[in-house]
């Protein structure tokens, strides 16, 4: 059975998957309560924003980084075992149609991701001749926990959104709908409607849930594609891992000590759209040649 197939594996009723949304609401929230309560114990006179830089510097980033990932680690793990006992689904069907979970495509694609990105970003930095504005941040005390952190809790942060998009509504939807096309694109808007409180939303402009589109289309026609997760984990697990410990700026998602603080703007909303589309392209491109998949044009 194909990955887009997979919802036939349990039950499928709507109330199920209304209780799916409650259920993840519920389980956000209970994640939560730790950073809320630690916040409120350790400074009392601070109001919890995260998005304040005086409330960040003071409770400390990579303390900030953990209590946020908690939520998406409850939400993640509760997440399966709904998956699992209340739809009935078997649990390695939840992430791939293979025979077995391949982590050589998970690991393989991730880690030439990870060290293709960290090659053009440099190129990149280079060729905009304000290096200097990149600031190199290794202070060992505070760079390894959030190495650490970050290697044990974004695959969470990255599996609980997969679950959600890639699993939940674009199976739901093609359990109903019967069209892969329709289906990839409600949930690649979902996806990016989703980000939509991002910080670099509020920088760059509305314009940037483009990208988030283009992304989840991406990750989309991955699992399609591939029949699993494997791939779209690998992207969303090391592109992620990548903006927490490797590169950080003051407007984006993560505020991280990672080993490089750019103190550059953003740059232009059309070359962030355009760098991201060349990307998407040029990986499809190559993974499509590499797995040998079917055209676009025969998906049904």
């Amino acid at each position: 059975m194909r990955f887009i197939d997979a919802a036939k594996l349990g039950r499928n009723s709507i109330g199920l998957y209304i209780g799916g949304i409650a259920v993840l609401i519920v389980l956000f929230i209970l994640g939560g309560l730790p950073l809320l309560f630690d916040a409120q114990l350790r400074l009392p006179a601070y109001a919890v924003d995260i998005e304040n830089p005086a409330f960040i510097e003071a409770y400390g980033s990579t303390r900030l980084l953990v209590g946020e990932l908690l939520s998406f680690f409850v939400a993640c793990v509760g997440f399966v075992l709904y998956l699992r006992f209340a739809h009935k689904r078997p649990f390695l069907s939840i992430f791939t149609a293979a025979p077995h979970f391949r982590w050589s495509r998970f690991l393989g694609f991730g880690i030439i991701l990870f060290l293709t990105v960290c090659v053009f970003t440099t190129l990149e930095v280079l060729w905009s001749g304000q290096s200097a504005m990149v600031e190199w941040n290794f202070k060992a005390s505070v760079f390894w926990p959030l190495f650490l952190f970050s290697l044990l809790l974004i695959p969470f942060q990255a599996g609980i959104e997969e679950l959600v998009f890639r699993v939940y509504a674009l199976q739901g939807l093609y359990a109903r709908t019967k069209s892969i096309w329709l289906s990839i694109g409600l949930s690649s808007a979902m996806f990016a409607i989703m980000h939509i409180s991002n910080p670099e939303i509020a920088v760059l402009g509305p314009g940037l849930l483009l990208y988030y589109f283009m992304a989840g289309l991406f990750l989309a026609l991955l699992a399609v594609q591939d029949d699993g997760l494997e791939l779209s984990l690998a992207f969303h697990i090391f592109n992620n891992l990548f903006g927490a410990f490797v590169v950080s700026s003051d407007w984006q998602a993560f505020h991280t000590e990672a080993l490089f603080i750019d103190h550059r703007g953003p740059g232009s909303l059309l070359f962030q759209l355009g760098a991201a589309l060349l990307l998407f392209a040029a990986l499809y491109f190559v993974l499509s040649k590499k797995f040998k998949w079917k055209p676009l044009t025969s998906l049904r």
